[in-house]
Formats: structure tokens, C-alpha cells, sequence
């Protein structure tokens, strides 16, 4: 898989295509990613959002603002009450221009110092990419969203797409019971390019893109014949300009 690499070396392949995949984006002690997990199992709700054939997304939110000092460092302030979600609809054809409001985590969560540890070494990637800078993006807008796709499910039915962000990534938390959920990543040309595919399969596996340079697409998931409940729970993080 051409795109893999460290999560130490990543920022150059990510600054050189506008992607990256990195095994494990930061280590997580067992108890952090107890709490991360049980967000999934405890704290989502039902998407109702979506078209009604395609409402198998169970989901929770979080927001940050992030502020990028000239010194390197980055300081990142929990957002109590954060308005709508809303993305444009010419990068979300199904909800765009739509003001979602979604099921919050408060900053109070446990789970808090989890999700900002970890948008802090993805602000750090990005940062050495050049696609975050403290010059043009010094403050900056740090959306969290918690996502259980359950199967047989699409996890993007809005096809290839891009997110509307500066830049953003995708981590695997868990996947159980499932078949399916290939990722792949575009060039944004008219038609638009493949440039690879690849599997989330191992927890805290991740995506790191730009979302200025490329289109990202993950195909449906299935059940995999068992009997349990089969499901793909991810991580999203999104890093945009401050309204």
C-alpha cells in the first residue's frame, strides 16, 4: 500500500499527494481507548438526518477551536455550546446547506482529553504539510464526530466527495462483524482519478488528507454471515476555517 507510512514520516507523503495512511495516528493507553470505545456502545444516536433508506448512521459530536501561536504552539479550547453543523452543497449533496444539529458530548466527557490528544498529532501532521498554518489558519475550527455505521450500511452516501474542510481525518475505532468499508482517495480532475485504495482495519489506522487536493470515498459494509450485530465505528476530524 503505497500510501502507508508512519505516523513521524507521514506529513511528507501527505504534503507530496494531499494524503496519507498511517498505521496508528497516536498511542492511546488501554483505559483511553476504553473511553473512546464506550462513546460508540453508550453516548450515539440515530442520525435522522439522512434519507430514511439510508439512516443506519449512529452518531455524537464535539467541537473545539484551535488556536495556532507563531511560537508552534497550539492551544485548543473545548467549545461548550457549538452551533449547527453545516457543510456546503457543493460538497454535500444529500444535507448540504442543511443546519444539523447533532447529539453532543460536553466537554466535561471523559473522553475530551482523548479526542483533543488525538486532534492535537493530526493538527501537528497537517501543520507539517503546510496544509494548517499559523499565518493563514491561525484559528481554526476542530469538528469531532463519532460515527457507528451499522450493516448492511453505506458509510458515505453521498458518493466521492470531499468534506469542505482545510483538512481532516478518518480513524478507525472498531469494525465487528463485517465485510466491505474500502476506503479509496481521488485526484479532484473532472473525472474524477483513483488514486488508491485501502482498508481501515486495525484500531486507530487512519486517514490524514487535504481536503483541497483530494476526493475520498468508502464503500458499503455487510454483515459478514454471524450472528452478532455488524457495525464500522470511526473517528472523523475536521479542521476549518472559524465562521
Amino acid at each position: 500500500m503505497s500510501g502507508v507510512s508512519s505516523a513521524d514520516t507521514a506529513w511528507s507523503g501527505l504534503r507530496a499527494t494531499g494524503y496519507a495512511v498511517v498505521p496508528m495516528i497516536d498511542q492511546l493507553t488501554r483505559r483511553e481507548f476504553a473511553l473512546l470505545a464506550d462513546v460508540y456502545d453508550n453516548e450515539l444516536s440515530l442520525d435522522d438526518w439522512l434519507p430514511e433508506k439510508n439512516r443506519t448512521r449512529l452518531r455524537s459530536y464535539q467541537r473545539f477551536s484551535l488556536f495556532i501561536e507563531k511560537s508552534g504552539e497550539l492551544r485548543f479550547e473545548r467549545d461548550e455550546a457549538p452551533g449547527p453543523y453545516i457543510q456546503d452543497m457543493s460538497v454535500n449533496r444529500l444535507q448540504g446547506g442543511i443546519a444539523r444539529v447533532f447529539k453532543l458530548i460536553p466537554p466535561a466527557h471523559p473522553v475530551t482529553a482523548v479526542t483533543e490528544k488525538l486532534a492535537n498529532s493530526v493538527a501537528r501532521m497537517l501543520l507539517a504539510a503546510d496544509v494548517l498554518n499559523e499565518t493563514r489558519t491561525p484559528e481554526v475550527e476542530v469538528d469531532i464526530h463519532f460515527i457507528r455505521i451499522v450493516a448492511p450500511g453505506e458509510p458515505a452516501p453521498e458518493g466521492i466527495h470531499r468534506d469542505g474542510l482545510l483538512g481532516g481525518s478518518v480513524h478507525l475505532v472498531r469494525r465487528e462483524n463485517i465485510l466491505g468499508g474500502v476506503s479509496e482517495v481521488y485526484r479532484p480532475d473532472d473525472e474524477p482519478t483513483l488514486l488508491e485504495r485501502f482498508g481501515l482495519d486495525e484500531p486507530l489506522q487512519s486517514f490524514v488528507f487535504d481536503d483541497a487536493r483530494v476526493l475520498h470515498f468508502t464503500h458499503r459494509i455487510e454483515r459478514d454471515g454471524s450472528d452478532s450485530e455488524g457495525y464500522r465505528d470511526v473517528l472523523l476530524i475536521g479542521f476549518r476555517d472559524r465562521d
